[in-house]
């Protein structure tokens, strides 16, 4: 039994989106196999992980595919020649520590590109000392092009990464919320934006580049794969007409010509399923040329169901909180959202189930209901200025007259939070 259907961490697909994925997969085997399951991941046009493998054991029930003695998937039951193992080139990710940027959280939809998808892009755009390259929401390239000195600016909302960069010299960048971007000069010979893979982001992400862009400027833009989801057909589509609507032409489509390190909430979703694999998840350019700015439209909006999250770091790790309003009488307790028992939720996406019920979510996929959340807002917030963790803790529990259990379970969240994103805990 494939353990995933004992819960619902994840969201069921649908019978049409699993016969495209069983089709997507059986032509991979015919054509290439046999193949192991990193390849197949990599080639499913978007699907996640355990959707493929979910595909994969229903289809080998009905004896159209095998697994191997070597691991690898193939169409027959036995290849009549030897298996070569086939390993994918490593790509060197971009969101470890080292390059200090905070890590990437699952509440701004955050994935980072490699290294060599970096190195790509700047080998396509090939900007000329007097053209200027603006970018929408992929810091790790504009640090890649700021440092090749390109004349690249930064546009992104998170404002830990803007001090990073700030702190760092670099000035050419500017903190906004592209749903509500304000008037910038239309300066710019190149865009290049990568939203959030949902329809009203790229209507924000596609208005901010025309503002932007001179005209017959250039937008290269990040587009979700055919199987992201069982949408995705149709968004790709009409991110195509949204773009027409704003006046942008389509010139090129480059398929899965981008490459994303998998992010620390990735990786601790998929080990929650006991899936390994490295990073998988590639995008689609679509690029565009501008050819007017005459239409104004409606503008975009944000989505009536986003949430308001307040931002802490521990290290270099994020933790987010849910503003919302609580019965103040309500004790301090916290448990885990997943159906599992686990702290860390099995799926990211949007669609689960489960996500509407997290008001306390790290960037390595800690994911808890806590009945009083302001209260670990003030811990971690005294904990952010230096205060000694047990200080923080029992200031705050003076200040919301916790009880001797409400603090044992207080510190046992920022516990747990702290050593997760392997800072020590100090008295």
């Amino acid at each position: 039994m494939n353990p995933r259907n004992q819960f619902v961490d994840h969201p069921t697909p649908e019978p049409e989106y699993t016969a495209a994925l069983r089709l997507r997969l059986m032509r991979e085997l015919v054509a290439r196999g046999p193949l192991p399951f990193q390849e197949l991941v990599q080639a499913a046009e978007g699907a996640y992980p355990s959707d493929v493998l979910s595909v994969l054991r229903a289809m080998q029930q009905d004896k159209q595919a095998f697994l191997l003695s070597s691991g690898a998937w193939s169409e027959r039951e036995r290849s009549l020649e030897p298996v070569v193992a086939r390993t994918p080139t490593p790509q060197q990710p971009i969101h470890d520590k080292s390059d200090g940027l905070p890590e990437p959280h699952p509440v701004d939809f955050d994935w980072r590109f490699t290294l060599k998808t970096l190195v790509d892009l700047g080998r396509y755009i090939n900007a000329s000392d007097f053209e200027r390259v603006a970018i929408l929401g992929a810091p790790t390239l504009y640090k890649h092009l700021a440092d090749s000195g390109m004349k690249a600016h930064l546009f992104d909302k998170n404002p830990y990464i803007i001090q990073h960069f700030k702190e760092a010299g670099y000035s050419s960048v500017t903190e906004c919320d592209l749903f509500n971007f304000s008037t910038f000069p239309a300066q710019f010979q190149w865009a290049i934006a990568d939203p959030p893979w949902y329809i009203e982001h790229y209507r924000a992400f596609l208005s901010a580049s025309r503002k932007l862009l001179a005209k017959e400027g250039k937008l290269l833009l990040s587009v979700l794969p055919r199987l992201t989801r069982p949408s995705a057909p149709r968004d790709r589509l009409y991110i195509v007409e949204l773009a027409a609507e704003v006046g942008f032409d389509l010139i090129e489509v480059r398929p899965a010509a981008l490459h994303y390190a998998s992010p620390p909430f990735e990786i601790e979703a998929l080990r929650a399923e006991g899936l390994a694999v490295d990073d998988w998840r590639s995008g689609d350019i679509f690029c565009f040329a501008l050819s007017c700015h005459q239409f104004e439209g409606a503008g975009a909006h944000k989505p009536t169901d986003e949430e308001s999250w307040q931002a802490f770091q521990l290290g270099t790790t994020i933790v987010k909180i849910k503003r919302e309003r609580r019965p103040e009488s309500e004790p301090f307790d916290y448990r885990s959202v997943s159906p599992t028992g686990s702290v860390r939720l099995r799926s990211v996406s949007r669609r689960s189930p489960v996500r509407s019920e997290i008001n306390l979510w790290s960037s390595r996929n800690i994911a808890l209901a806590v009945s009083k959340p302001v209260a670990v807002s003030e811990a971690l917030e005294k904990i952010q200025r230096g205060e000694p963790h047990n200080r923080a803790v029992a200031s705050t529990a003076y200040e919301y007259q916790l009880s001797s259990e409400e603090v044992k379970r207080l510190q046992e969240v920022l516990e747990l939070l702290s050593k997760d994103a392997g800072v020590p805990w100090n008295g």
